[in-house]
C-alpha cells in the first residue's frame, strides 16, 4: 500500500475569516490521520509515515460496520473530554500505548474519535484535483456519522465560528479555499490554521539535570527551525506529572549525545549545580506559552505532549506561528 503525505496549511490570522469563497472548520488538535479502507481492512497512517491503526481497535470497528466503500480518508483523531472536547492529555496517553491488552482495556476506558474533513479517493477513483467542495459533498454521502466516527463540521461564517471556538476555548479554526485541490505532501495557503492559542511544535534538543525528586531531569531544552538553522526557544519545566518526567527521561537517556545541537551554544541560564544534557534530535513536544522574546524564547511555556506523528524537520518556526513574525 503505497504512503500518503497528509496536504497542509499555512499559518493565517483573524482577518483571513473575512475570506470570500473559503469555508471554516473547527481546528481538531490531535493526531493527524490518512485512512485507508479497503473491504474489512483499515489502516492508519500518521505524518510520520508510521502506521497505527493497533492503537484505535475502537475507531476501526466503526469503520468497518459503517462504510461500504473504499476509500482514503483525511481527519484527526482525538480522545474526548466530558463536554465532548479534545483531550490532548488522554490523547497523549493513548498515542503511546504498544501493549494490545492495555490498549483493549484503555479503548473502552477513553475511547477517541475520528473527526473527518477530506476524502482523497472512493472504490479506486482518485479524487484529489476537485474542489474541496465537490470532496466534501462525496463525504457527506460516503461517511454516516456514528459513535466514534464523525465528519468535521464546516461554515462559511468564520467570524462567527471564531466567537464559538473562542468561547469554548478550542484550539482555533481552518480556513480552506472552497476550490481548493489536495495537494498531496505540500503547505499551501489554500488552507490556513488561524488559532486560538500560543503554542508551537518543538524539537526535543536535550535537557537539564535539576534538583530534589527530580535530580536527573528538571526542564527540556527545546528548539525550533528558524531560516533553516536550529534555534534555541526556551527550557520547559511545567506540565508534566512525576511519572511523565520519569518516563521521558527514560526515553532521552537512550539517544544521549556529546554535542550540542546548536551552531552557537545557547545561554540557558542554569544554576550552577545543574547541567545541560544533549541528545539526538528524534523527538517532538508541544507546548503552550504565553509569547516570544525578542531572541524568539518562550515566555512561560508549559509542556502539552509528545507528538510522535510529527518529524523534527516539520518544527519551523515561521510556518507555526500563531502570530507571523
Amino acid at each position: 500500500m503505497e504512503k500518503i503525505k497528509p496536504m497542509l496549511a499555512e499559518t493565517g490570522n483573524k482577518n483571513d475569516l473575512k475570506k470570500e469563497n473559503f469555508i471554516f472548520e473547527l481546528k481538531i488538535d490531535g493526531t493527524r490521520c490518512i485512512c485507508f479502507k479497503s473491504s474489512n481492512e483499515i489502516k492508519f497512517l500518521n505524518r510520520r509515515g508510521i502506521w497505527f491503526e493497533n492503537r484505535y481497535p475502537e475507531i476501526v470497528a466503526d469503520l468497518i460496520k459503517n462504510i461500504r466503500d473504499n476509500v482514503i480518508l483525511d481527519g484527526e483523531i482525538y480522545v474526548p473530554d466530558r463536554n465532548g472536547n479534545p483531550d490532548i492529555y488522554k490523547l497523549a496517553e493513548r498515542d503511546h500505548l504498544d501493549d494490545k491488552l492495555r490498549i483493549e482495556i484503555i479503548s473502552k476506558q477513553m475511547p477517541a474519535t475520528y473527526a473527518i474533513f477530506d476524502i482523497l479517493s472512493s472504490n479506486g477513483k482518485d479524487l484529489t484535483k476537485l474542489p474541496l467542495i465537490e470532496r466534501k459533498k462525496i463525504l457527506k454521502k460516503t461517511v454516516k456519522d456514528s459513535d466514534r466516527v464523525k465528519k468535521i463540521y464546516y461554515t462559511d461564517k468564520g467570524e462567527e465560528l471564531w466567537k464559538v471556538v473562542k468561547k469554548m476555548k478550542l484550539e482555533g479554526v481552518m480556513a480552506k479555499d472552497k476550490s481548493s485541490s489536495y495537494l498531496i505532501g505540500k503547505r499551501s495557503n489554500l488552507w490556513l490554521k488561524i488559532k486560538t492559542l500560543k503554542t508551537l511544535d518543538l524539537v526535543i534538543a536535550g535537557y537539564s539535570t535539576g534538583t530534589g525528586k527530580r535530580r536527573e531531569i528538571g526542564s527540556l531544552i527545546t528548539a525550533c527551525y528558524y531560516k533553516g538553522k536550529l534555534i534555541y526557544t526556551g527550557k520547559i519545566g511545567t506540565g508534566l506529572t512525576e511519572e511523565g518526567w520519569k518516563n521521558i527521561l527514560q526515553t532521552l537517556e537512550k539517544i544521549k549525545s556529546d554535542n550540542c545541537p546548536f551552531e552557537m551554544k545557547p545561554e540557558l541560564d542554569l544554576p550552577s549545580d545543574r547541567k545541560p544534557v544533549w541528545v539526538k534530535q528524534k523527538y517532538v513536544c508541544e507546548a503552550k506559552f504565553m509569547n516570544l522574546s525578542k531572541d524568539l524564547v518562550m515566555r512561560a511555556p508549559v509542556f502539552m505532549r509528545l507528538r510522535d506523528d510529527k518529524e523534527p524537520k516539520d518544527c519551523n518556526l515561521e510556518g507555526d506561528l500563531t502570530d507571523p513574525l
